[in-house]
């Protein structure tokens, strides 16, 4: 019989409502005996409402989970003690999570667990025994691609059938995502990141859900498996909404503040997919796997307005191409991911002066970018010492 796991989890998402899905997380927890050693962290927003801390406080009383309510002044707290990343990290965008992963790192969590406010957990699923592989090594198929891509939404089945990538999986890479080339092996491997699925509505981009209404009933296995790894150089986007990372990733777990204005539009919704190219850039030098699978989530989308996503996310497609192409050049001599990322940090600046081809405006977008990364490398030194 397995020990039990005795790691700290601190489960981190934001919210600008009053957030009762946490509820059902909360009740979760509490049914598979996990609440001694979870800490919840919800970060506000100037949007919030006031009764969202109450609410949080009730469920506290009755779960016995700890619970801590990020608000605005809580926030202007914690970060006074970094000025320059106070400075970048905004108001009125979902990239204030930093300020939970922040949270998250002082308190000492093993593992920390990021989801969104509008997933729901199936009574069924004991959550964070399927997030608790993150840290661990498991033998899971591993899927490799001559093409350097595999889209894992070829995992979602669903009604009616319906071709769709990732959200922020390259548009250059998509006719070769379906091409049927794949290599699959069973391996043991090292899980740094354990990233759920979604049902009803996956994480896609605004083209899609402009196309025609997505309808996820199933996730299809691979090799026999509900979970698989991708193999070192072969890429696919993971979110922030229903995903495990473990606590030696914190150097590079910073979501890049979005909705600056570039060619006419404002950039946005690519801040976690910035992140996981960054770590999967660092994690094919360092060692580990990024596993897809379980727990399986159901996601009732919050209200969205695709035409306002798609116009924040045309801006990004053209400069996450030219992300994903500086990134598959990274290298680094550093065994630490504090290391790793600040030499990331430099090769994408220095990447991007060299680049004849690109324009003045990304040029500057990507200097602002890496500023900003450093400020979070700045403080991550800082915590973990």
């Amino acid at each position: 019989m397995p020990a039990p796991d005795r790691r700290k989890v601190a489960l981190v998402t934001t919210t600008i409502y009053v957030p009762h899905a946490v509820e059902t997380y909360l009740k979760n927890i509490a049914r598979h005996g996990h609440a001694g050693r979870v800490e919840l962290i919800v970060v506000g927003d100037r949007k919030t409402p006031a009764e969202a801390g109450s609410f949080l406080a009730g469920l506290q009383k009755t779960f016995g989970v700890e619970t801590k309510y990020l608000d605005v002044p809580a926030q202007q707290d914690l970060l006074r003690r970094w000025p320059v990343l106070d400075g970048v990290i905004r108001y009125n965008c979902i990239q204030r999570r930093n300020v939970g992963y922040l949270q998250a790192g002082l308190d000492g969590a093993d593992l920390i667990v990021s989801f969104d406010d509008d997933n729901f957990v199936p009574e069924n699923v004991d959550y964070l025994a399927e997030h608790g592989v993150a840290g661990t090594e498991i033998e899971v198929p591993v899927v490799s691609d001559a093409s350097g891509w595999w889209n894992i939404c070829r995992r979602l089945v669903c009604d009616p059938p319906r071709r769709f990538y990732h959200r922020g999986y390259p548009k250059s890479r998509q006719t070769f995502a379906e091409a049927g080339g794949e290599k699959i092996a069973r391996e043991k491997v090292r899980v740094l990141v354990n990233a759920g699925l979604w049902l009803k509505n996956p994480d896609v981009d605004a083209t899609a859900n402009i196309e025609e209404p997505l309808n996820v009933v199933r996730v299809a296995d691979v090799d026999g498996s509900a979970r698989c790894a991708l193999a070192h150089g072969t890429w696919c986007p993971f979110n922030s909404q229903n995903t495990a990372l473990v606590r030696e990733l914190l150097p590079a777990m910073y979501l890049v503040v979005m909705l600056d204005w570039l060619r006419g539009y404002k950039i946005g919704r690519l801040d976690d997919i910035w992140q996981s190219y960054f770590i999967r850039a660092i994690a094919d030098r360092l060692g580990g796997h990024v596993v897809y699978g379980t727990p399986v989530v159901t996601q009732d989308r919050n209200p969205h307005n695709f035409t306002k996503d798609l116009a924040e996310e045309l801006g990004g497609y053209v400069v996450t191409e030219r992300l994903v192409g500086y990134l598959r050049e990274f290298k680094t001599g550093s065994r630490t991911w504090s290391g790793a990322y600040l030499d990331l940090i430099y090769h994408l600046r220095d990447c991007a002066d060299r680049d004849r081809d690109l324009e003045r405006p990304e040029r500057e977008y990507l200097r602002l970018v890496t500023l900003g990364m450093a400020a979070w490398q700045e403080a991550m030194a800082e915590i973990q010492g």
